[in-house]
């Protein structure tokens, strides 16, 4: 049975995984959208033409939304009831694809696509990082591309994304790099919507000059200072769940949004550990944290405080921090380190405390080894990284 689709429920939908083939959710006018397991979309149609049922390509979402595809789908089925040949299925008779015939500008500008492109891949993305690579998406766009934004993709050159990525391949090579993958990305989304037959980025790249690029690193305290440092937090003027998430991130060596995004549900603080979810670790992992005492005081204080369900920290409004948080109270008080190089500081210690590195490592959600040792040791050894964990909380504490 057709059924009223909505702009909300079209940009959520997945594939359920059930089987192989595409999934088909109906709406008016024989309109269908099309769900493929590898999580594209495509709009159809189904109309009797001539007596015979046929069923017709719309174009693929985003590029189409779900309003444009309505437009498309009344203006065929109008066309059937006059008995007229369907306009995109006078276009296929002409041995053109729906996308290029009705795409007579070379398809949408490139900034579109562009957005099209990033709202398909913050679907795969974690959300640890979805906030924080959106951004850097859109400042890419917004503070290097703008001299191809309006131009439609199916006419950017070579010669254009020479021109915008030219005049920061010295000076910002890793920018430039970042945004050359992401073009490719945009030119094959591109390609496969029909807009255009190939990809000039490989050019680009290669008439590029070589750049020896050396490597940055995380600003990192000495971990004698680092002591010194949480006392300047917790002075600051900051918000208290702020101050607190940078403290519970410096005791537990962890990352930034590992450590923002706690979720009550993950920690047991009578059994002091905390279990953060595969999803939310950069490996994929799931991964147990041993919570020193003054951590679990931490914790417990903030429960006190406010609410004991979801997020541990949160913002004003009640949602979770933002990725840069913690990075801007850092700066803000003139630490002149970031939040992640406190992890440094923190292997620094471990090796001047003789703490050996099959032990150290595992505390930082490294892995250790080869894939066959790990096959083979699968203990976390929780318990030996408690006494670590607690003897670093320790030295903190002066």
């Amino acid at each position: 049975m057709a059924k009223q689709l909505t702009a909300k429920f079209v940009s959520t939908v997945r594939h359920s995984g059930h089987s192989p083939r595409p999934e088909k959710h109906y709406d008016q006018h024989g309109l269908i959208l099309q769900v493929k397991v590898t999580g594209s979309k495509q709009w159809i149609q189904r109309l009797v033409v001539a007596g015979k049922r046929r069923d017709y390509g719309l174009g693929g979402y985003p590029i189409f939304s779900l309003a444009e595809a309505r437009e498309k789908a009344w203006e065929n089925k109008r066309a059937a009831r006059r008995g007229e040949v369907p306009p995109s299925e006078a276009a296929r008779q002409r041995g053109v694809s729906v996308a290029v015939a009705q795409a007579t500008t070379h398809g949408p500008a490139f900034a579109t696509a562009y957005e099209a492109v990033l709202a398909v891949r913050r679907q795969a993305w974690k959300v640890t990082v979805r906030q924080h690579s959106t951004r850097k998406w859109r400042a890419g766009l917004r503070d290097y591309l703008g001299g191809i934004a309006e131009v439609p993709v199916g006419q950017v050159t070579a010669a254009d994304i020479r021109r915008a990525i030219e005049p920061i391949w010295h000076s910002k090579h890793r920018t430039a790099q970042w945004l050359l993958q992401r073009i490719s990305l945009v030119m094959r989304h591109a390609i496969a919507e029909g807009h255009r037959a190939e990809d000039p980025v490989p050019a680009v790249a290669a008439a590029m000059p070589k750049v020896q690029a050396s490597p940055k690193h995380f600003r990192a305290l000495p971990h004698g200072e680092v002591a010194g440092a949480l006392a300047r937090v917790r002075a600051s003027d900051a918000p208290r769940d702020v101050r607190a998430a940078f403290e519970l991130l410096v005791l537990t060596a962890l990352r930034s949004g590992e450590a923002m995004r706690a979720q009550w549900e993950e920690i047991d603080l009578d059994r002091a550990v905390w279990t953060i979810p595969g999803a939310r670790m950069k490996a994929g992992a799931e991964h147990r944290v041993p919570l020193a005492p003054r951590a679990v005081a931490l914790l417990r204080e903030v429960r006190g405080a406010g609410d004991a369900t979801g997020l541990v920290f949160r913002n004003g409004r009640g949602g979770p921090l933002r990725d840069d948080t913690l990075r801007e109270l850092a700066r803000g008080i003139g630490l002149g380190c970031s939040p992640h190089g406190f992890r440094s500081s923190f292997r620094d210690w471990c090796a001047e405390a003789g703490i050996p590195r099959e032990l150290a490592e595992p505390c930082l959600a490294h892995a250790v080894g080869s894939k066959v040792e790990a096959a083979y040791h699968r203990t976390d050894l929780l318990e030996r990284r408690r006494t670590v964990m607690e003897g670093w909380a320790a030295y903190l504490a002066g």
